[in-house]
């Protein structure tokens, strides 16, 4: 009962997966003109500072993480993402706890964004990212590279023509991981993010 509860879930997760990147897809092939479009000044060039919080191998992780990449134009933008967990140990149903032994993670990879203007202020994003992820932990030794996806979506605000704010959410998923007690499902799962956004 539990493994069909639990492989109904995982379907789920996948499916909405699936829709949001496909989503992604389609909003992005709207328009790929190398041209600028909107009625705002186009920053070239943006670096993104972002905290986020999600679901880790039955837990909770908090990751920081950094952006960074060029607008083709008002709407399409490239870059490279990373992020890193943080390994402090703060309680409840946090990652890594007292007496255990420490988990390290950090992924990130290539991301495409298609951004669609609400107003000269507010924004929608729809964002995809492929790349990859390492962990170890830090006593037991040795670690494990992976392949890691991760569709999202995103709300901005623009505060100035140099910088903005951003609430995110996505679905991380994992595939590959070989590595002591952990699987693809230990790094699956939802998130969702703050970003401090800025544009020169």
């Amino acid at each position: 009962m539990l493994n069909n509860t639990k492989s109904r879930l995982s379907g789920i997760n996948l499916l909405i997966a699936i829709i949001a990147a496909f989503v992604t897809v389609q909003l992005s092939a709207q328009d790929i003109s190398l041209t600028p479009q909107g009625n705002h000044d186009l920053n070239r060039f943006y670096a993104d500072l972002v905290g986020k919080t999600a679901t880790l191998n039955g837990g909770w992780g908090l990751f920081g993480g950094m952006r960074a990449g060029y607008n083709i134009n008002n709407n399409i933008s490239i870059g490279l993402i990373g992020h890193g967990l943080i390994p402090d140990k703060l309680g409840g149903s946090y990652i890594n706890q007292e007496g255990e032994d420490e988990l390290h993670f950090g992924y990130g990879g290539a991301e495409v964004i298609y951004k669609y203007n609400l107003s000269d202020k507010f924004y929608l994003a729809g964002m995809m990212m492929a790349g990859a992820g390492r962990t170890d932990y830090e006593e037991l030794g040795g670690h494990d590279y992976f392949f890691i996806m991760e569709p999202g979506a995103s709300i901005n605000y623009r505060i100035a023509d140099w910088f903005g704010l951003g609430l995110s959410a996505g679905y991380r998923f994992a595939a590959g991981v070989n590595y002591a007690d952990l699987s693809d499902a230990s790094f699956s799962g939802w998130s969702s993010s703050i970003d401090f956004k800025f544009g020169f």
